[in-house]
């Protein structure tokens, strides 16, 4: 009988300490999405930031205006999407311009907290740069590029929203 209540106490703590365990892992699992969450808004902010310093260059309002849409508000974007015409030498030489601006835009999407929302941006990023690669070597007419853009925009929207669930708070 001493065994068996022996047992039933060992077998009792055993469970309690696993209980208590597990509360403690459920809190650092807040804490720890806490954390994240304010990373990601702190990198966030740092982003928006220099692409706006970016979209404020006059490289970047000539590329707006007769070659990519870049802000949202784009008074050309229906010419844009639905151009037929292949780049210019000039617009050429603004895309790079602008793509090289947009560089230190980049490389702030590596301060992410999460490798997987890193991969995110950069996954994004090689597809711009294949479109815009495709537009200067007139692969793909200005119409073409705006589509495909527009594409990869939705597609890293939905793909940044699938990561983020992950580490909402709850």
């Amino acid at each position: 009988m001493k065994k068996l209540f022996r047992g039933i106490c060992l077998s009792t703590l055993m469970l309690a300490g696993c209980a208590s365990n597990k509360s403690s892992n459920t809190m650092a699992t807040i804490e720890s999405k806490d954390a994240i969450q304010k990373q990601v808004e702190t990198v966030r902010k740092k982003m928006i930031s220099c692409i706006a310093q970016v979209n404020a260059k006059d490289d970047a309002k000539d590329v707006n205006a007769n070659i990519i849409i870049i802000l949202p508000n784009n008074p050309n974007a229906k010419k844009l999407l639905s151009s037929t015409e292949f780049i210019t030498d000039q617009q050429a030489m603004e895309l790079k311009q602008f793509k090289e601006e947009t560089m230190q835009c980049r490389g702030i999407a590596k301060e992410f907290p999460k490798p997987e929302m890193v991969a995110v941006f950069e996954y994004y990023y090689s597809k711009v740069d294949d479109v815009y690669s495709d537009l200067v070597n007139k692969k793909i007419t200005i119409g073409v590029a705006n589509q495909e853009r527009q594409m990869r925009l939705h597609y890293t929207n939905d793909k940044w929203t699938e990561v983020m669930k992950d580490y909402q708070g709850s």
